[in-house]
């Protein structure tokens, strides 16, 4: 009798047991509720970016926006005749380990008729920014007319970025 009271006592003890480590196992469960986003593309763009603007004639200005270092602006100032210009360069660098393709874009953001200016860039869009290089990058605004008096415009220049075999 006494025997199997002990038997008794093992198989519950055994039953206990393995209810135990049953229910630690499914009570294991991790649920985790949130959200997580994942975009390389920014941190990319991060690495792409104006280093520095030089205005290349007196009296004009030329700045990276310290807010933004993909955009950029410039100032024309006194713009008289035809075919009369004004430069201005940005460096662009790329601190990241992929090579980009990068396209610069100007446009005027001053009062009036904005159509009298031609803007052009020096960068030829088929070839890459290498990783850890940087480019030098001319922007040009021109006059297209003669205009009743002298002429002065502001402009942004924007830089956009993508990864070249990502």
């Amino acid at each position: 009798m006494k025997a199997r009271r002990s038997i008794v006592i093992a198989f519950l003890l055994v039953a206990v047991l393995v209810l135990g480590v049953g229910f630690a196992a499914v009570s294991t469960t991790l649920d985790i509720t949130g959200k997580a986003d994942v975009n390389p593309d920014a941190a990319f763009k991060q690495d792409i970016y104006f280093d520095s603007a030089v205005a290349n004639d007196a009296g004009n200005t030329a700045t990276v926006n310290p807010n933004d270092d993909n955009k950029a602006s410039f100032t024309a100032n006194n713009l008289s005749g035809m075919g009369d210009s004004a430069s201005f360069t940005y460096i662009v660098k790329n601190d990241g380990d992929l090579d980009a393709k990068i396209s610069v874009t100007a446009c005027s953001v001053s009062i009036g008729d904005t159509s009298i200016f031609e803007i052009s860039t020096s960068w030829d869009e088929a070839q890459d920014l290498a990783a850890g290089g940087q480019a030098e990058i001319t922007v040009t605004v021109s006059l297209k007319s003669t205009p009743e008096e002298s002429i002065s415009g502001s402009f942004i220049v924007e830089l956009k970025a993508e990864a070249v075999n990502a």
